[in-house]
């Protein structure tokens, strides 16, 4: 029986011990990481207010160029603090090293390393952009300005990054590792294609102001976006049309005794496109028409003119409200479109003519564009003028 109750007791000891063993173990290299990584976070809390430079601590003062900035942890090590505000560090601390990357978390750790730098080359070509790194399982995020605002984005890939853009003009892009490094800001403008009469290629990104061809018909490329180009007829259909009739009929009418309120939904203009002209196109082109969003709201205004006739996408940039949309696969241009083109385009010349545009001065009133570029010329709605129709194509 005695033999038992010691060997109890010599159980409880071992267990005793081994409980000792185990806190002394977490104490002295968990516990002294908490205490280490919550006086190291005062000290980020405090680097934040700071300028962007690199900043000496050592036996916990803060100094750049011989100026001190305070006392913080009783560490030793360099501090960088980059133009985006990001922190890194590599500090020593007694027996450890406290580490930060720009993007990552305070570590504490045995032994240190000095900063991992990330190095990408880059190939162009049109709007497909290739990057090549040292590092594996990168994310990149791109912005228009040196900001460094953006999401991160994570795309599988094997030996490079391939990005497709259509942000035209200086593109800013960053990468960042697994460990929260960041590259250096890249910068890449985004090349567009200008072509004349060329087969139309949705893999190819389109200058604005090019010409191109499809089911025979040239167009012209008003804008090229990663899920859709719009386009625009490159000469007026054979046809001059007006946009309501002088006699009664389905279509808007102003006759000497009587007149109907202009909708460019239910004007000859909209039908004829979308059931005569449309047949020009190919089952497959028709098959990848994108509807446009047209206002047919009498009551709204944009600024001092009717909204009738402009695309819902035109409304809501601008803040305006319309109230009723009806849907067209063919239409005219606008002004916005016309615009966009105008000011990217060398060669203005492939928007020459003399033919309506889709906006609306008042209920009684068109617009057209003529040869010299002016926009929003005054048309009677019943005055025969030249169609240049526009499509959305998707890709």
């Amino acid at each position: 029986m005695k033999k038992r109750r010691d060997s109890f007791y010599i159980f409880l000891v071992s267990i005793f011990g081994v409980v000792m063993i185990f806190l002394l173990f977490f104490f002295k290299f968990y516990y002294q990481d908490i205490i280490i990584k919550n006086e190291t976070n005062k000290l980020l809390e405090a680097l934040y207010e700071f300028r962007p430079g690199e900043y000496k601590l050592t036996d916990g003062y803060l100094t750049k160029d011989n100026k001190k900035y305070g006392k913080y942890l009783d560490a030793n090590g360099t501090v960088t603090i980059d133009k985006y505000l990001n922190v890194s560090f590599v500090l020593s601390y007694e027996n450890r090293c406290i580490k930060k990357t720009p993007m990552g978390n305070i570590t504490v750790g045995s032994t240190c390393s000095s900063p991992y730098n990330i190095k990408v080359k880059m190939i162009k070509n049109n709007n497909k952009v290739s990057f090549i790194s040292n590092t594996k399982n990168l994310e990149y995020k791109i912005s228009k300005k040196d900001d460094f605002k953006g999401i991160w984005i994570k795309d599988d890939y094997k030996d490079n990054i391939v990005i497709k853009s259509y942000n035209e003009g200086t593109n800013y892009i960053w990468f960042k590792d697994e460990e929260g490094n960041i590259s250096e800001v890249l910068t890449f403008d985004v090349d567009c294609l200008q072509t004349s009469k060329s087969e139309y290629d949705k893999h190819v990104f389109y200058c604005s102001g090019s010409t191109v061809r499809i089911d025979g018909i040239d167009f012209v490329v008003i804008e090229d976006k990663n899920t859709y180009v719009k386009l625009m007829k490159f000469t007026p259909i054979d046809t001059a049309l007006s946009m309501c009739s002088n006699d009664v009929s389905d279509y808007c009418f102003y006759t000497k005794d009587n007149k109907n309120t202009y909708n460019y939904t239910n004007s000859y203009v909209n039908y004829y496109l979308n059931n005569v002209f449309i047949d020009n196109l190919s089952n497959e082109t028709k098959s990848l028409l994108i509807d446009n969003e047209i206002c047919d709201d009498v009551n709204s205004f944009c600024d001092d003119e009717l909204c009738i006739g402009r695309s819902r996408e035109e409304i809501e940039s601008n803040n305006y409200t319309c109230n009723s949309y009806s849907k067209s696969k063919v239409k005219l241009i606008s002004y916005d479109e016309f615009n966009y083109v105008y000011r990217r385009t060398k060669n203005t010349k492939v928007l020459n003519g003399s033919y309506l545009s889709i906006n609306s001065f008042t209920l009684d009133k068109g617009s057209s564009v003529q040869y010299d570029g002016s926009f929003y010329v005054e048309e009677d709605l019943t005055k025969e003028k030249d169609i240049k129709p526009v499509i959305i194509i998707t890709k």
